[in-house]
């Protein structure tokens, strides 16, 4: 994860206090049972045409820039991002370190017995998993509870401290599996009650948790907690830098195209939301316009889709596919970004501070299921501040 590149006494309070509360709780991990499945700059746009074919046309465009700020809307907290950091994208010497992060502190070296646990069982691929994680914490940091994470595939080899040799797992786990279940309606809507529990008694959350709200009021310790490897942080580095020299001095726009999966004719009746040729037309068009000298990154787990269809545009680069937790951080290293339905994509918008993040408008499609997973308006997923385009 990068760093943000502050250097005020503020900022480094904000990070001493991350690494305090971290340590006040005693995190539990096991790793058996394992799963194997799977702000921003605003622009003021006289006109913007969607043609026949999908492409868009900008016309007398007024371009108004405003700094991020990136709004906590359930605290009073209102973090600024320094000016520095929102244009490292342009400065190849401050980008060094752009997946650089405080290396993450690891747990207390004991166990409290006292304090009622929160347990988590994964499942899905890295994108859910790291949802389960930020949730789960997110929430036993609000309730003063221990969380247990059980079965994860990915993060114990993604993140650069998962798990504690201190703490006595087997009389965690057998807590956990006595513990009452509680879990969320839909994947991807707040749940209320789930920051209201009995506190006297163990509980078992789930099972998706793909809600922002869970860990928003504790943004520091989160992002403090999911620091990427160094082996993956040093690898995306050395990406983005090539990315860097290669472009010179231009404005690198991460894009994160799915469509694999999301192919197959049951998930289309399902509800799941196809990226298609007229989004990614819209979002160059947008940041075309705000940015002359963009260059479109991109990633997919369609490499050939997107070399058949963008490979042959002077302003694009198609990322070679490496690891998950790789191409998810080198995407989540550019200062602008373009998202699309998915977990995975949603990290990308969020795992590092971003100036620009824009997501499909339309990404619902009413009377399937998926449709009924989220609020019209994609509240409680989308983060503030991310532009529906």
């Amino acid at each position: 994860m990068s760093k943000l590149s502050e250097n005020s006494k503020g900022t480094s309070t904000r990070e001493e206090v991350a690494k305090n509360r971290l340590k006040s709780i005693s995190v539990g991990f096991s790793l058996g049972d394992n799963v194997s499945s799977e702000g921003s700059s605003v622009a003021k746009l006289s006109s913007l045409k969607l043609n026949g074919t999908g492409n868009v046309t900008v016309e007398n465009s007024s371009l108004i820039l405003k700094t991020r700020e990136i709004s906590k809307p359930r605290s009073q907290k209102v973090t600024k991002v320094s000016e520095q950091t929102l244009e490292s994208e342009k400065n190849s010497s401050s980008n060094r370190n752009v997946v650089s992060s405080t290396s993450s502190t690891p747990s207390s070296n004991t166990t409290d017995t006292s304090k009622k646990l929160l347990c988590v069982r994964f499942t899905g691929r890295l994108g859910n998993e790291l949802f389960q994680y930020a949730s789960t914490l997110g929430l036993a940091l609000t309730l003063h509870r221990t969380p247990v994470f059980i079965g994860s595939v990915h993060l114990p080899s993604v993140l650069k401290h998962f798990g504690d040799p201190s703490v006595n797992y087997t009389q965690l786990h057998a807590r956990c599996d006595k513990a009452a279940s509680v879990g969320e309606k839909t994947c991807c809507k707040w749940e209320e009650s789930l920051t209201k529990l009995d506190p006297s008694k163990d509980f078992k959350v789930g099972l998706y948790l793909q809600s922002y709200r869970y860990f928003d009021d504790h943004q520091a310790e989160i992002r403090q907690a999911l620091t990427f490897s160094d082996a993956i942080r040093n690898e995306s580095s050395r990406i983005v830098n090539d990315l860097r020299r290669k472009y010179n001095s231009s404005t690198l726009v991460a894009m994160h195209l799915r469509r694999g999966d999301l192919t197959a004719e049951r998930n289309k009746k399902l509800g799941y939301p196809l990226v298609s040729q007229a989004f990614v037309n819209r979002s160059m068009a947008f940041f075309k316009a705000l940015y002359p000298d963009a260059v479109f990154v991109v990633g997919s787990d369609s490499p050939e889709w997107c070399q058949q269809k963008l490979s042959s545009v002077s302003h694009v680069h198609c990322l070679a596919p490496r690891s998950a937790a790789v191409d998810m951080l080198t995407l989540s290293s550019m200062a602008h970004r373009v998202v699309s339905f998915g977990t995975y994509s949603w990290w990308v918008g969020y795992l590092t501070r971003a100036r620009t993040v824009v997501y499909m408008k339309d990404f619902l499609v009413n009377g399937t299921y998926i449709g009924s997973c989220f609020h019209p308006d994609g509240r409680d997923y989308f983060y503030p501040g991310w532009i529906p385009l």
